[in-house]
C-alpha cells in the first residue's frame, strides 16, 4: 500500500477529527500523524520513530538540575545527621544532639515528600493521559477492527477497553495511589522510633501494591485471551461463509471471491497499522513523564545507600523507603501503560488471521 492509499484510508477513518482532538487535550506534544500512518502502513518502523521523537522535546534536560538539587540535599542532610549522632558524646546534655537530628530528620522529610508529591502529581497525569487517550483512539480502532475482523470482535474488545480505562480511573487513581501515599507517611513515622515498629505493616502495604498490579494484569491479559479464543472464530466463521456464498455465482466468482481476500487484507493492514500507530504515540507520549519517575526513584535511592555508610539507620532506612514509594508509583504507571499496549497486541494478533 502507496503514500496514497495510506492517505486515502487515513481520511476515511476519520483520523484528522482525532488528531486535532488529540493536539487540544496534549498540546505540549506535536508530530505528524499522517506521515507517521505513511510510514507504518509502508514498514518504515524506524522512520516512524524518528517522527514521533521530533515531538518530544528537551523536557529531561530541564528536570536534571532539580534531579541534581535533590541528590545534594540528601546527601548533605544525611552526613549532617551523621555528625550529631557519632559526635554526642561532645554535647554535655545529650539531648541538645537528639534535637539537632530531629531537626535535620524534619529537613530529610520535607525534602523526600516534596520529591514524592512530585512524582504521584507525575503518576496521575500519566494516568489521566493514557485514559484520556484511549478514549479518544477507541472509537476509530474498533472501526478498523470492525472492517477487516467483524463485528463481534469489535464489540467484546471495545467492552474491554472500557473496562482498563474504568480500572485504571477507578482502582488505581482511587485505591492504590493512597495505599501508596500511606506507605509513604507511615515510612516516615516510623523514621521516629529507634525500634521502628511499623516495619512489619510497611512490608505488607509493599506485598499488597506489588500484588494488586500483578492481579490487574494477570486478570485483564487472561481474559483478553479467553475472549480471542472465541470472537474471532464466530467472525472468521461469518466471512467464510460471505466468501464461499461469493465464490459460488456463476461467472465473476472467482472474481469476486479474489477482491473479497484483497479488500479485507487491506483493511487488515489498515488496522494492525492503526494499532501500531496508537501503541507507539501513547509510549511516545507517556515516555518523559515516565523517565522523569525513573530519575527521581533512581535518584533517592542511590543518595539512600551512600548516605548509608555513615547516616544514622533511621535516616537511611527513610530515604530509602521513600525511595521504595517512588518505585511503586513507577509501576502503576507503567502496569497502566502495559496494560492497554497488551490488549492491542493480543487484538492485532487475534484479528489478523480471519481471511
Amino acid at each position: 500500500m502507496g503514500i496514497r492509499e495510506s492517505s486515502m484510508a487515513w481520511d476515511k477513518m476519520g483520523m484528522d477529527a482525532v488528531t486535532a482532538d488529540f493536539q487540544q487535550l496534549f498540546p505540549e506534544y506535536a508530530f505528524d500523524g499522517r506521515q507517521v500512518m505513511n510510514y507504518l502502513i509502508q514498514g518504515k518502523l524506524w522512520s516512524a520513530l524518528k517522527e514521533l521523537g521530533s515531538g518530544i522535546t528537551g523536557a529531561i534536560n530541564s528536570q536534571s538540575g532539580e534531579i541534581r538539587t535533590l541528590f545534594l540535599t540528601i546527601l548533605v542532610l544525611g552526613v549532617a545527621a551523621a555528625l550529631f549522632v557519632n559526635f554526642a558524646d561532645l554535647f554535655q546534655d545529650h539531648q541538645v544532639s537528639d534535637i539537632a537530628f530531629y531537626f535535620v530528620y524534619l529537613l530529610m522529610i520535607a525534602v523526600l515528600l516534596r520529591a514524592f508529591v512530585s512524582g504521584a502529581v507525575i503518576v496521575q497525569e500519566i494516568l489521566k493521559t493514557v485514559t484520556s487517550f484511549m478514549k479518544l483512539y477507541i472509537p476509530t480502532y474498533m472501526i478498523a477492527v470492525g472492517s477487516a475482523s467483524g463485528i463481534a470482535s469489535a464489540t467484546v474488545y471495545y467492552q474491554i477497553l472500557l473496562f482498563i480505562i474504568y480500572l485504571i480511573e477507578w482502582g488505581y487513581l482511587s485505591i492504590l495511589l493512597p495505599v501508596v501515599y500511606s506507605y509513604t507517611l507511615l515510612t516516615i513515622i516510623n523514621g521516629v522510633w529507634m525500634e521502628e515498629k511499623l516495619t512489619l505493616l510497611l512490608e505488607l502495604l509493599d506485598k499488597l501494591i506489588s500484588v494488586s498490579i500483578k492481579i490487574t494484569l494477570g486478570i485483564i491479559t487472561g481474559f483478553s485471551i479467553l475472549q480471542a479464543m472465541i470472537s474471532p472464530v464466530i467472525d472468521s466463521l461469518q466471512s467464510s461463509a460471505l466468501k464461499k456464498a461469493m465464490s459460488a455465482i456463476p461467472g465473476i466468482g472467482g472474481l469476486t471471491e479474489g477482491m473479497f481476500e484483497m479488500v479485507v487484507g487491506s483493511a487488515v493492514l489498515v488496522k494492525n497499522s492503526i494499532g501500531l500507530y496508537i501503541t507507539l504515540v501513547m509510549i511516545a507520549l507517556c515516555s518523559i513523564p515516565v523517565l522523569k519517575l525513573v530519575l527521581l526513584a533512581g535518584v533517592i535511592k542511590l543518595s539512600a545507600a551512600l548516605i548509608g555508610i555513615v547516616s544514622d539507620k533511621r535516616m537511611t532506612n527513610c530515604a530509602n523507603r521513600v525511595g521504595d514509594g517512588n518505585i511503586m508509583l513507577l509501576k502503576i504507571a507503567l502496569s497502566s501503560v502495559g496494560m492497554f499496549v497488551i490488549q492491542i497486541a493480543v487484538i492485532t494478533y487475534t484479528t489478523s488471521g480471519n481471511m
